[in-house]
Order: C-alpha cells, then sequence, then structure tokens
C-alpha cells in the first residue's frame, strides 16, 4: 500500500484499498481451520470458468488460506477438499467480520502439487456485497490474492 503523503493530505486511494483489503498479510504454514461459524452463500451466486494456471508455491498458499488476527486484517480464507491429483478443492473468501462468503475458487490439483483455477463464484445479494459482476468479481479476488496470499493469478484468457 502507498505511504501517506508527506505534505499532510490524506491518500484517499490508499484508504479506501485498507477499507476493502486490510493490512497486507502472508498465507498461513497450515491449512487454516475457521474458528467460528461462517455464512454460506446466499441464493444468489453466479458462477463463471475462469482459466488460470497455479505453481506448487501459489496453489499452496492458497490452500493454506489465511486466519485473521486483529480487526485490520479484512479476510478469511480457507478450503475444503483434498489436495490429491484430479481432486477438486475450494478456496473460499470471507470477510472476516461478518463471516460472509464472497467468493470461491475451484481449484484442480494437478501433477506435482500444480494446480489451475478452474471456476470462480461470486455473491451478487445487494445485502452482503455492493454491485458484483464477474471482472469486479475477478478483480477483487485476484487482490485480496496478491494483498494477503502473496499470490498473483495471471488469467491465461
Amino acid at each position: 500500500m502507498a505511504e501517506p503523503p508527506s505534505n499532510g493530505t490524506v491518500n484517499f486511494e490508499a484508504l479506501a484499498h485498507h477499507a476493502t483489503y486490510g493490512q497486507p498479510g502472508a498465507p498461513s504454514p497450515h491449512r487454516v481451520v475457521p474458528e467460528w461459524e461462517l455464512a454460506p452463500f446466499t441464493s444468489t451466486t453466479q458462477t463463471s470458468p475462469w482459466n488460470i494456471a497455479l505453481t506448487s508455491t501459489q496453489l499452496s498458499n492458497l490452500v493454506n488460506g489465511f486466519m485473521p488476527q486483529q480487526m485490520e486484517d479484512k479476510w478469511l480464507i480457507c478450503s475444503q477438499g483434498e489436495v490429491k491429483e484430479g481432486e477438486v478443492v475450494t478456496v473460499e473468501f470471507y470477510r472476516s467480520w461478518t463471516g460472509r462468503k464472497i467468493w470461491a475458487l475451484e481449484i484442480v490439483v494437478g501433477k506435482e502439487g500444480e494446480g489451475s483455477v478452474k471456476a470462480l463464484t461470486w455473491e451478487e445479494s445487494e445485502e452482503a456485497v455492493r454491485e458484483q459482476d464477474f471482472e469486479a468479481a475477478k478483480e477483487g479476488v485476484s487482490e485480496v490474492c496478491r494483498w494477503v496470499l502473496e499470490v498473483e493469478l495471471d488469467s491465461d484468457e
């Protein structure tokens, strides 16, 4: 995130980024198991194919996820599914304060610990999120992955 300007003015872009994404994180060294009850998607979700190749490090960071430790940590990221070649793992992204699921990535585990994102599901309910379409969901989940998990999602599209 950008440093505050030295002239005393407010950096609104940095402030908006912090409000949405929190402070930078680091992926967990082990698979995160949520410590509280989380809310599932509402009935208003959309899913679209999304083809992204993942290295073994990226796959590990996504599967292990992130457990928030303080108020400034805006996301809880965890996964479900067996990490075994040919299996599907779902990586779920929740707002830490509300426990609401906002996005989910469907990942197919490949050879030698690599994998590939195959689909993105996103919440559309106005109660849970502001207007969100596929492009906004891709942008949001990509930034959370970069900012919190140190994973750059580079689409093959």
